[in-house]
């Protein structure tokens, strides 16, 4: 396969992802609650502990100017709080409240079950082959490096 085909390919998997995935993902998100608060509220949960500001931008590919505006939102929202290094109040990390856990977990039985009902209409193979492709496709975009596109904030 030559770089076109990919790029063609990568070109024709956003309209069907957004379409599928993230556009329903909106829908059942709660007022208030953006898609960037999503992934950070789920970013702090798979890292199973405080994040430094800097690391949450990194991790969700987040500018730092933009990542301030939706921790201080997320902050609001009482779904995470600010920690404060005693040693060097300059370090501040986010952590996750009972109010997040509480509500990723309710938002992945309750409305987690459109996505289930979808994947339930595939044949097992099909099921299979797309597990094993989300899963690949996690993996590799792990390790692309975060580049500033200059992407308006």
């Amino acid at each position: 396969m030559n770089d076109f085909t990919l790029q063609e390919n990568l070109l024709a998997l956003l309209p069907a992802w957004n379409y599928n995935i993230a556009k329903p993902l909106k829908q059942f998100l709660d007022d208030g609650i953006s898609l960037e608060m999503y992934y950070c509220i789920q970013t702090l949960r798979w890292h199973g502990e405080p994040m430094k500001m800097s690391e949450l931008s990194e991790a969700t590919k987040t500018p730092k100017k933009q990542m301030t505006k939706v921790a201080d939102r997320l902050v609001e929202q009482k779904l995470v709080e600010r920690i404060y290094d005693p040693s060097d109040r300059r370090i501040v990390k986010l952590q996750l409240t009972e109010r997040s856990i509480s509500y990723i977990d309710q938002f992945l039985k309750q409305d987690g079950g459109y996505f289930n009902s979808i994947l339930e209409q595939l044949d097992p193979k099909d099921l299979a082959r797309f597990q094993s492709a989300v899963k690949t496709l996690c993996e590799i975009l792990a390790k692309m490096p975060n580049k500033d596109y200059n992407l308006k904030e």
